[in-house]
């Protein structure tokens, strides 16, 4: 990591009939620390996938009341591994009625638990934040003397899109555009 994001009030829910409390908690807790400041303000919370809204909905207001002003900064959720729209309805309710950056995690990763997952984990968490993973100019530094297009720095460009699984029909595709402008 170049420049970490950081999360200074997280929550976690869990919408995985399989996951114990306590493997969720050992999952939240092994989550590499160097985003998170704290441990969940609130524990985590259990809840079915029928009651996705009214769960978020809640548990976010009740955050709001004991964090007295300040954000949630991150929601990590652990879904089903079979989650039918259960992803796209808690994606669309974070982000567009509530504003939350959400981080979902299916149940076979949380059970296997791996270092290697963890820190993937971690580096999608850090750039939702605010944080940089990668400075490609670190590595280039003879990019502003490259004057190929102009003689200014390029603007670069990513995106991503999540597709629903396949025959699921009520969740969209989502899609994100991020931009960067050295200088």
């Amino acid at each position: 990591m170049v420049n970490g994001g950081i999360v200074n009030n997280s929550m976690c829910f869990n919408f995985s009939r399989n996951v114990q409390d306590s493997v969720a908690r050992g999952f939240v807790m092994s989550l590499p620390r160097c985003t998170f400041n704290t441990e969940p303000i609130l524990p985590i919370y259990t809840a079915r996938p029928d009651h996705v809204e009214r769960a978020l909905k809640t548990r976010y207001s009740e955050a709001m009341t004991k964090l007295k002003g300040k954000e949630v900064d991150l929601l990590i959720v652990i879904l089903p591994d079979n989650n039918g729209s259960l992803y796209g309805d808690l994606k669309r309710i974070c982000e567009t009625e509530l504003g939350l950056v959400s981080q979902c995690c299916l149940t076979k990763y949380v059970f296997k638990m791996s270092k290697q997952y963890l820190a993937n984990v971690a580096l999608k968490i850090n750039v939702k934040v605010g944080g940089e993973t990668l400075c490609w100019l670190m590595h280039c530094q003879d990019v502003y003397r490259l004057s190929l297009v102009s003689d200014r720095p390029p603007i670069i460009f990513g995106a991503d899109v999540t597709h629903p699984h396949p025959g699921e029909d009520s969740s969209p595709s989502i899609a994100a555009v991020r931009y960067h402008l050295p200088g």
